[in-house]
């Protein structure tokens, strides 16, 4: 979770060694390819994932296990987004709970996956430019990774992002009409991400 009190500092500290991390959302993108990629051994993926992130080789340097372990510590600390339902309600200035649109429905209420980082990219690059006027090519190694989850989490309603999420989320309500009902099933066939993905 983003913590507006505090500045995003991220250094890896490994004994008297601290060392500088870029937790840019293009580089935490690039390591969720990576876990994912078959063609690496899993035992070196902690290694190339550490080094994505510090610029700095530490194979002769750490066990498997220590990379492994301080590559979860990396993830727990800096990568992993709370769900909002894990996390405290959003409250207003008045004290009420507010329902944040896109957090809500980055899962289905069956809880399908409803984006996916890699197979929307399009929608999310133009739903960038479009809503804070932000060139996600331009702001690669520069975005931080908890600064792009914000900015997703806040896309405006009218933006292709946002409508797709509607569209894959939609389930028929009492009142629809037969070709409104038709219509919708036709767009989550279109826009329906594959089967099995990643990220």
């Amino acid at each position: 979770m983003l913590d507006l009190s505090r500045k995003l500092t991220d250094e890896l500290v490994l004994g008297d060694d601290v060392y500088p991390m870029n937790i840019a959302f293009n580089k935490v993108l690039k390591v969720m390819e990576l876990i994912n990629d078959d063609e690496f051994d899993d035992i070196y993926k902690p290694y190339l994932a550490i080094q994505m992130f510090t610029d700095v080789d530490f194979t002769d340097a750490l066990t498997p296990e220590q990379a492994t372990a301080i590559f979860k510590l990396i993830f727990e600390e800096h990568i992993r987004i709370i769900p909002t339902k894990d996390s405290a309600p959003v409250l207003d200035l008045a004290g009420n709970p507010i329902k944040s649109k896109i957090r809500s429905k980055s899962q289905s209420e069956d809880g399908e996956r409803l984006f996916s980082l890699k197979y929307d990219a399009e929608y999310i690059y133009s739903s960038f430019m479009q809503a804070y006027g932000i060139d996600l090519i331009d702001a690669q190694n520069s975005l931080h990774w908890k600064k792009f989850n914000a900015l997703l989490n806040g896309l405006p309603s009218d933006t292709k992002f946002a409508e797709v999420l509607k569209i894959r989320s939609y389930k028929p309500q009492k009142g629809d009409s037969k070709k409104y009902k038709e219509s919708m099933k036709r767009l989550k066939k279109e826009y329906a991400l594959p089967k099995d993905f990643d990220y």
